[in-house]
């Protein structure tokens, strides 16, 4: 059945039906809005979203592209995302741009030939020149999660990274750590960089000298953490603790201490970010930064449905989240 099948039964044009649909029914009469109206029931028809959307070139639909959806801590940001569409009656397009530029582009071209009333965007790396111009040529609203991006009207949601990577590396000074190893995400990364000025800074204003040979550039998989402790225990630095960019790089490098009967925390601390479900789980428990994931996703999808429906303020500005710091058992406090 279709909107064309109802008009004809009516014997009224499509655009009367249309109205009808649409609560636009001015100058249609009560009765033959009743009457189509009983005809939609009658019939069960189900208006058309593509169709609409194409009419419109408008939707209830919002594009939401992230990093790797293998990853555990979008999983949250996902379902945040999703629970705040659901209830202001958008519905979600997921698209997982598995850390490929490509397939990122070919997403953003894919959400705006159909139609998508605003896009939420992730990545991992720095937008590049190619993106960033899809960005700029779009005619959706964007909003960028878990990033800064310096692009006109692009509103972001993210976490003050720099400041969570501080408060964590103080921790482990205050409890006695000096020779503090540290396994970064990506360095093109805007979290990895964020989080690597936040361990410098800790460093700095305690007057402990930087060592290049305590820092491993690694990515974002447990695997990478592995390998990363592997090359830190193999530099003989003297280090009594590790802090990596995020816990499954944590739990990588957990990992390899175990493999080689270094107690966690007796003989080495370590910390990680993100606080996702496993990293209670490990034996120890990790202590690591808590990210607010569902409520940026919340926040991330507000942002969009207020831009879209001309309900977001002049004067709204980017939102920071602030981190906290989740102590748990991988810590030792040494002399």
């Amino acid at each position: 059945m279709t909107i064309k099948d109802i008009a004809e039964i009516a014997n009224v044009s499509v655009a009367t039906v249309s109205r009808v649909i649409n609560n636009k029914s001015k100058g249609v009469s009560d009765e033959t809005r009743k009457r189509i109206l009983g005809l939609i029931k009658q019939y069960n028809y189900q208006p058309s979203a593509v169709a609409r959307g194409l009419a419109t070139k408008k939707s209830k639909i919002i594009g939401l592209i992230i990093a790797d959806i293998t990853n555990p801590f979008y999983h949250r940001l996902v379902k945040g995302v999703e629970d705040e569409a659901h209830e202001k009656g958008y519905n979600l397009i997921l698209c997982d741009g598995n850390n490929s530029e490509e397939k990122e582009a070919s997403y953003l071209d894919f959400l705006n030939e159909h139609y998508v009333s605003g896009i939420i965007y992730n990545n991992f790396h720095n937008i590049s020149k190619p993106i960033l111009n899809k960005v700029l040529n779009s005619s959706v609203p964007f909003v960028s999660i878990d990033s800064r991006l310096d692009v006109p009207g692009c509103k972001c949601v993210y976490l003050d990274n720099e400041k969570a990577m501080y408060e964590l590396i103080q921790y482990l000074i205050d409890m006695g750590h000096k020779r503090i190893g540290f396994i970064t995400g990506p360095i093109d990364s805007y979290s990895t960089e964020e989080r690597y000025k936040g361990y410098l800074k800790a460093l700095k204003d305690n007057q402990i000298e930087i060592d290049g040979r305590l820092i491993i550039e690694a990515d974002y998989v447990i695997q990478e953490g592995f390998n990363g402790m592997n090359i830190l225990l193999e530099r003989d630095t003297n280090m009594s603790a590790v802090a990596c960019c995020n816990d499954l790089m944590a739990i990588g490098a957990m990992e390899s201490l175990k493999e080689k009967n270094i107690k966690i925390p007796g003989e080495m601390s370590l910390v990680g970010f993100d606080n996702i479900d496993m990293s209670r789980l490990v034996t120890p428990k990790l202590t690591t930064i808590a990210q607010p994931i569902y409520e940026m996703g919340r926040e991330a999808a507000k942002i969009i449905i207020d831009t879209i429906e001309g309900k977001l303020e002049s004067s709204y500005t980017n939102k920071v989240f602030v981190p906290n710091l989740i102590i748990r058992d991988s810590v030792k406090k040494i002399k």
